[in-house]
């Protein structure tokens, strides 16, 4: 018997009935593009996530860019972030203009270290021929756990840089502050990004994606963005991008977001049965600090023995997956960057060793218990000796786990 890696299909039907009616309204009404159902989901996100306004756009890269743009980051400015996670992430920034800067992560977490971030600034300001330029920290809630934002706003504060979050992988995920009690990841920064690739916590059933934030002219500036820079139907203020979010994703996602809660507890519930299964066996498992609250958007264990592990699960027929295997600054695209194989030890750790199981709302306990098992089994015959080296052919496998 399969067990599937994500499944989608078993999350469709617990909300088939509601969108199968608001899809007959908008085919009867055909107001395929932005209109109310647009409208109602930006509104009901947004109160989710305890922000001002949500800003519907057609990809979580969209949403990363434009909030960006936004913020009018561009050349010569610079933006601190992880090299562990999707190439959207720098794609992003580079599309602007700006320049990623990469700083290691937490050996435990996985998210962007804040005292690797920290040595940006004590380096001093980013300036050419006497003008200084923009700062950015753009941390990644990475598997579902919120990063360190207390302590990252701390360092964004303290030198004036701006705070965008790449919440891609984290809608609803929490922590627990000192001022305001529990906040939602993507409530954070001056602006958050967020994705509804299929299968994220929050997916549709297509690309889509959304920037939140609290500032009116934000907004206003984000709703010209994304619809060709227009202020009124044949009038544009600026090169805008084609970057809307259509009905029909709205649909869908407005559908499980009055699941999501439910969903992301059940997730959790997965990850515990996880944790008490696979306590014994030396692998690494993921890490909550006190007061965060993760979602549980990937499961990831760390082990050198993570090929043989694999090898046993595909062999079983269990979905797995590999998230990821090429730390961004290694990556050929940003190879003009500089930076080579030992610049950033945690991530290529994790790269090496990170192994996704299968997590999704639909899974059961004997499916856990199916997939502990074989883990278990798999660590029992292995010798312990590890081929180790990056597998740079290795993709994430499934792919809906992967887009932006």
């Amino acid at each position: 018997m399969q067990i599937k890696f994500v499944d989608l299909a078993a999350m469709n039907e617990e909300i088939n009935e509601r969108v199968n009616r608001e899809l007959a309204e908008i085919h009867k009404t055909t107001s395929y593009i932005g209109g109310p159902h647009v409208e109602a989901f930006e509104k009901e996100f947004a109160e989710f996530l305890g922000v001002r306004h949500v800003i519907g756009v057609g990809s979580g890269t969209d949403a990363l860019r434009l909030a960006l743009m936004a913020l009018d980051v561009g050349p010569g400015d610079e933006v601190i972030t992880t090299p562990m996670t999707f190439i959207a992430t720098a794609a992003s920034i580079i599309q602007t203009g700006a320049r990623p800067a990469f700083a290691d992560v937490d050996s435990e977490t996985g998210n962007l270290s804040p005292a690797s971030v920290r040595h940006h600034f004590e380096a001093g300001p980013l300036s050419t021929n006497g003008k200084q330029h923009k700062r950015v920290i753009m941390p990644v809630h990475l598997y579902g756990l919120p990063a360190a934002m207390p302590e990252l706003n701390a360092i964004a504060e303290k030198y004036g840089a701006l705070m965008v979050e790449d919440a891609c992988q984290a809608h609803g995920a929490r922590i627990n502050t000192d001022s305001k009690g529990w906040v939602r990841a993507g409530a954070f920064g001056a602006a958050s990004a967020f994705s509804f690739y299929p299968g994220k916590n929050l997916g549709g059933w297509g690309e889509g994606g959304a920037i939140a934030v609290d500032d009116d002219e934000l907004k206003a500036r984000l709703f010209s963005l994304r619809d060709h820079g227009r202020i009124s139907h044949y009038a544009h203020q600026e090169i805008g991008y084609n970057a809307r979010l259509d009905a029909i994703q709205s649909a869908v996602l407005r559908s499980k977001l009055e699941k999501l809660d439910e969903w992301n507890g059940r997730r959790r519930a997965i990850a515990k049965m996880y944790r008490e299964l696979l306590a014994d066996t030396g692998v690494q498992l993921p890490a909550e600090p006190n007061g965060y609250e993760s979602v549980y958007h990937l499961y990831v264990i760390r082990t050198e023995k993570r090929d043989a592990i694999r090898q046993a699960l595909l062999e079983n027929n269990i979905g797995c997956g590999i998230h990821y295997p090429l730390p961004l600054h290694l990556q050929p695209a940003c190879r003009y960057l500089g930076y080579k194989s030992g610049d950033f030890p945690n991530a290529e750790r994790i790269a090496d060793t990170a192994l996704s199981l299968p997590m999704h709302p639909a899974l059961t306990r004997g499916e856990v218990e199916r997939v502990a098992g074989v883990v278990r089994e798999a660590l029992k015959k292995e010798s312990g000796l590890f081929a180790g080296g990056r597998s740079q052919t290795v993709t994430c496998d499934p792919p809906p786990t992967c887009g932006g």
